[in-house]
This record gives structure tokens, sequence and C-alpha cells, in this order.
């Protein structure tokens, strides 16, 4: 979704003649620095549910900042589900959310659905994204904050108001999150011409991942379907690295260091498109359950070792017991959501095409250890055997 900014071309007094009182004289305005302004409380919304599913704008009106003569200003709406708004800290991020649509003038529609999905973002960033949405109306608090339009000057921010009854819906969108994702580039082939379709994330729609091998200085693009070609440039794309892999680009992806990566993308409906989230991981594959004794989490001990070319094995821990054998990557997420198995000497996925388990698939699909049996797996090449 493309950021939309409301910009006055002019302003009323040119920013270099503002001065401060105590260099004043009569040709040039005083700029007076205001603490707060005032939003005012819609008149009914303490009985009115704001549907934003429904609704087509959330109207606000506010006072201009004090600002010692009328000013050309630009208006930016906060939401928080907390009546006290805190800023991040290096430990913690804010708890509010900033719509990225700002307005020049005091009486402000807000779009509704950009709302909508501004509040959906914090809630699951606040609750986790396993946390259920709230089926009846929720408190919604908030303020704005103004500038002088085009500056950095005259930043104050408005008092808190609440909206007591407020209904968020997943989607105020016909779109819907993407079924497939691919990836191509020339870690892949030379000639552009591998899609290499990625795995759902179990349970998460829109959610997609695939471990790669990245040559130094590989260059690649994404997309939801094959042929097309979303690059670093395209403004719905954040890039976050956790692993270390030197991504950067100007139109194409460039992966800097060569190594192992788990390649990951969150495609997320705002409005009428999507925005999306590109995570690198590090290369972390994991045993869990019963051939490892019992461990139900990350323990570095159940590590898979790392091959340092693109075509080498991944390779398991010896195990210690038998049952069926539990793999998956490490990510943010619980780890049954990037989880996998070996079947007929094949990775199959546990993606968000099965609906429960692997016993859809039939009796013994998962493939089953015993003590002493180690794991091999080829991820360029989709295979995998126990040995």
């Amino acid at each position: 979704m493309k950021k939309i900014s409301n910009i006055l071309l002019a302003v009323t007094f040119a920013l270099p003649l503002f001065t401060a009182c105590e260099t004043d004289n009569d040709s040039n305005p005083i700029l007076n620095e205001p603490d707060t302004f005032t939003l005012n409380t819609p008149a009914y919304a303490a009985n009115n549910v704001y549907d934003l599913k429904n609704a087509q704008t959330v109207e606000l009106t506010c006072s201009q900042p004090d600002y010692g003569f009328p000013a050309a200003t630009t208006y930016t709406v906060q939401a928080s589900f907390e009546q006290d708004f805190i800023e991040a800290t290096d430990e913690s991020k804010a708890n509010y959310t900033v719509l990225e649509s700002t307005s020049p003038t005091a009486k402000i529609n807000v779009d509704a659905s950009e709302l909508n999905n501004a509040l959906l973002d914090l809630w699951t960033a606040v609750n986790g994204e396993q946390a259920e949405l709230p089926t009846e109306p929720v408190a919604v608090y908030i303020r704005l904050k103004a500038n002088i339009t085009s500056s950095g000057k005259g930043v104050c921010f408005s008092n808190v108001i609440e909206l007591p009854n407020v209904l968020i819906s997943k989607s105020t969108s016909s779109l819907t999150p993407p079924k497939t994702m691919f990836i191509v580039g020339s870690m892949l082939d030379t000639d552009w011409k591998v899609w290499k379709p990625m795995a759902g994330v179990y349970g998460m729609d829109g959610q997609f991942y695939s471990m790669i091998y990245f040559d130094a200085n590989s260059e690649f693009k994404f997309g939801t379907k094959e042929n097309e070609y979303i690059g670093i440039n395209d403004n719905r794309v954040t890039v976050t690295d956790k692993a270390g892999a030197g991504v950067s680009g100007s139109d194409n992806f460039v992966v800097e260091n060569a190594g192992w990566y788990l390649f990951y993308v969150k495609a997320a409906v705002k409005g009428d498109d999507y925005q999306f989230t590109i995570t690198f991981y590090p290369a972390e594959v994991y045993l869990f359950g019963n051939t490892t004794g019992g461990s139900w989490a990350f323990n570095d001990e159940w590590k898979f070792t790392v091959p340092a070319t693109k075509d080498g094995n991944f390779v398991s821990p010896a195990m210690t017991a038998s049952g069926e054998v539990r793999m998956c990557f490490k990510t943010d997420l619980d780890w049954w959501r990037t989880e996998f198995t070996l079947h007929d000497g094949e990775i199959f996925y546990r993606d968000f095409n099965l609906i429960d388990s692997w016993t859809e698939k039939g009796d013994g699909y998962s493939v089953q250890g015993s003590a002493g049996n180690v794991i091999h797996l080829n991820f360029t090449a989709g295979t995998g055997e126990k040995k």
C-alpha cells in the first residue's frame, strides 16, 4: 500500500522568517511552541459503535495549535488500546500505532479501513500472532500529532480521547492473503527461469518460508505467483535481516554474504494491497519430540549441523529413542508452524494445506526413527534420508 501524504505546496509564512521571541522585530512573526492542542471527542462517541469494516471514515475535529500566527499544519493520527501513550525504548515497543495518511486540515476524515488495519496490526503486536481478535467492540484511544507543514517545527500532541466502542475486523478489503509464494534469482539458476515455491506456515495465512543457499552477492526477487517480480525498491516491502546475510540492493534484492538462510515472507492485507515483511533467519533446523527423549523446545543439543556448500546435507544428532521424527525450522513462531517430515525420500512440509497433522495423508506418512538413527537433509534437492 503506497503511503499517502497530504502536503501543501506553500505555507503562510516562509520558515526562515520564524524567530524566537527574544529576537522578534516588527517584520518577523513570533513562533510559539505550544505544548498541546485540543482534539474534540465526537458528539456521539459514547453511544456509537464504530464498525470499521462497514464504515467509510471516522470524523475527527480539533483546534489548530497556537503557533502565534496562521500556519499550514499537518496532522497525524495515533491510536492505542491504552489511555496512556507509551513511547518505544531499547527494551520495548511503543504501545500505539501511527496511521500513514495525514491531514492538512483540522477536520480529519480518517479512512476506516486504514484505521482498522493499523489496529489489527497493533492487536497482533501486543497480544501475539495467535491471539484471537475480539468479537465485541473495544475501547480505542486517539491522539493527534501536529507540526508546521514541511518542517520539523511546531511539533506538539493533542489530548487523548476515547472511542469506547470500536469494532475491528480481520479485513475490510475484498483482497485475501495469497495462497502461494515464489522466489526467483541467481542463487537458483543464472537465467532466472526457476521459480521456487515456498512452504506455507501452518495455520498462518499469507506467510511462507524456504531454506535456501545464497551465493555471495546473489540477486533475487519474489512474487505471489510466477513472473511477478517484487524487488527491494517496492514501497510495500520491509526487510529484517536477523541472520547477518547483508541484504541490500536498489532493484533486485542482493545478499552479500554467502550461506544458508531461512527466507521468510509475510504478506499482510493493507486495504486493497499487500504489505510484505521479509525476514532472513539463521539456518537453524532442530529435532523435536520422542526421538530426542522428549525434548519439546529449541535445545541446541538437537540442532542439525549446517553444510558449507549448496549441495551439502544438514545432519541431525543421533536419536536416543524411537518414535515419530519431528523436525522444524527456528523462527519467532511456535516450532510446529514450520514443521516438516520425510516421505518416500522427499521433504514434506506441514503447511497450511494440511488441516491437522500427517495422519490425513495416511498411517505411517511421517518418518519414524529409532535410537542411533541420523537424518540427512538436502534442501537444494528437496530430499532426505534416515541413516
